[in-house]
């Protein structure tokens, strides 16, 4: 997923992708336009094209939730065949609560995800699914130290705030990770690699644009005022994008308002930094290096997870 997306894709100034012209695309006879099966498009006012918009949003999400589930079932199959003896209802808790299981099976999950969405929004867009997702490598590897300090001052800041809010003795994900070493690393991996990827592509590269580009889409049909975007479709976006990224998050803190708050201020940055360098691969990286700060500290007192009854102390 490599593009040079130009910068001022995003911004909120842009009324238009950046490689669209309005004006050219008005000039355009209707019968000269056609969709991807070769059908040609109504006599209708050209309009930009704006991708990702909300019905792909939509699209991504129904797509995953089902590669999850298939995911899910096949993880207990495997599960079952390594442990023959074992009842489907423990295999299914096992699956959940227990990261030498529950992270592969994340992990083939999130493969899925990535192996079924590229194709298939590649071929609805008709272009590289970097490009429409706006993962632009120019950004990323150009403020990648940045972006990676800034990931870290985030988990350190959140780990700081975090101790004058009311926090759950032993959330889930504590005790998820205290089951084996081999859990703890496999958790601190998927952390920093497949879980930002996947995440900022769901919420940052689909969720957030796809908000934004309805109200662009309600602006360019003269529904909205040309500043509706910019002053409510932006600020609305970035909101609903973090209360549904804590609402993910939530079972793993015990569904408690204090980490769940700080989870909604870090998915702000993430959304701000999205926007603002017109990169998904740049709020990935903040998010891996956030994600890292959360097990840096359990790594430094359980001495490289080999005393994870340290947890409990």
């Amino acid at each position: 997923m490599t593009d040079d997306t130009p910068d001022n894709l995003d911004s909120p100034e842009s009324g238009y992708r950046a490689d669209r012209d309005p004006a050219a695309e008005a000039l355009i006879q209707p019968s000269e336009q056609t969709d991807i099966f070769g059908i040609p498009t109504p006599p209708w006012r050209a309009f930009p094209r704006r991708i990702p918009h909300l019905g792909h949003a939509v699209l991504f999400f129904v797509i995953a939730l089902v590669l999850v589930g298939i995911a899910q079932a096949a993880g207990v199959w495997a599960l079952h065949y390594f442990l023959p003896h074992t009842s489907t209802a423990h295999l299914l808790r096992l699956s959940a609560t227990d990261a030498r299981a529950s992270i592969p099976i994340q992990s083939f999950a999130y493969g899925l995800i990535a192996l079924v969405c590229v194709p298939v929004f590649s071929l609805l867009w008709q272009e590289p699914f970097g490009d429409g997702v706006h993962w632009n490598n120019r950004s990323g590897w150009g403020n990648f130290n940045r972006l990676v300090i800034l990931g870290l001052a985030v988990g350190i800041a959140v780990s700081f705030f975090g101790n004058f809010l009311p926090m759950p003795e032993n959330p889930p994900i504590t005790r998820d990770m205290m089951k084996s070493a081999a859990g703890a690393w496999a958790m601190l991996v998927f952390g920093i690699t497949a879980a930002p990827l996947i995440e900022e592509l769901a919420f940052r590269g689909f969720l957030l644009p796809g908000l934004v580009n309805a109200f662009r889409w309600f602006s360019d049909r003269g529904i909205l005022p040309a500043s509706a975007p910019k002053w409510i479709g932006i600020p609305f976006s970035i909101a609903a994008t973090s209360l549904a990224f804590a609402f993910m998050h939530s079972p793993q803190v015990s569904h408690a308002w204090g980490p769940l708050l700080l989870i909604g201020l870090v998915s702000l940055v993430l959304c701000i930094v999205r926007l603002a360098m017109n990169s998904v691969m740049a709020s990935v990286l903040v998010h891996a290096a956030y994600n890292f700060t959360l097990f840096a500290g359990v790594l430094y007192q359980t001495s490289g997870f080999r005393h994870l009854e340290k947890l409990t102390g």
